[in-house]
């Protein structure tokens, strides 16, 4: 488990400098700033491949965490972590956004009740969290593969030696 949350945490750190800080500040660079949709499509290409990243570090997560303890299903927990963690500190900082700066456009539309906001907040994080642990799952997979041939194959060569030496 220690393995899973050092991860988990590791990656979810990085995932935070490259991906919230590098890849918002590159595209802002190259691109400018504004809303990413079809009128600024190098915006709407750097959040996607920013979403893709995300994937693939999640699933890093799982892959060191697998080859740490020799269990994909702590990948899971590992890829969790790295989302909360990424989660966290995105909530401290986004370049480029400033709380309070835009005011929230108008809607006639009526408010949703107290428990509807709830449930549809923990629906999203849920949803979230599940995605993030199917990814570490799937990293962790490979990564107990490729730890268990190579224990294997450490301990035929550690039993080889010790033939010769008889």
């Amino acid at each position: 488990m220690i393995s899973a949350l050092k991860w988990g945490a590791l990656i979810g750190l990085g995932a935070y400098a490259f991906v919230n800080i590098g890849l918002t500040l590159l595209a802002g660079a190259l691109f400018g700033q504004g809303v990413p949709d079809v009128n600024n499509p190098g915006l709407f290409s750097a959040l996607c491949l920013g979403i893709f990243a995300l994937l693939f570090l999640f699933s890093a997560a799982g892959y060191f965490t697998g080859r740490d303890t020799l269990r994909a299903g702590l990948g899971a927990v590992a890829g969790m972590v790295a989302l909360v963690v990424y989660a966290a500190l995105k909530a401290l900082y986004t370049p480029g956004s400033s709380a309070g700066a835009t005011p929230a456009p108008k809607t006639t539309a009526p408010a949703l009740p107290l428990a509807a906001q709830i449930m549809s907040v923990v629906v999203s994080d849920v949803l979230l969290l599940a995605i993030a642990a199917l990814m570490g799952w799937l990293g962790g997979r490979p990564g107990e593969q490729r730890a268990r041939k190579r224990l294997a194959a450490s301990a035929s060569h550690t039993a080889s030696s010790a033939a010769e030496h008889l």
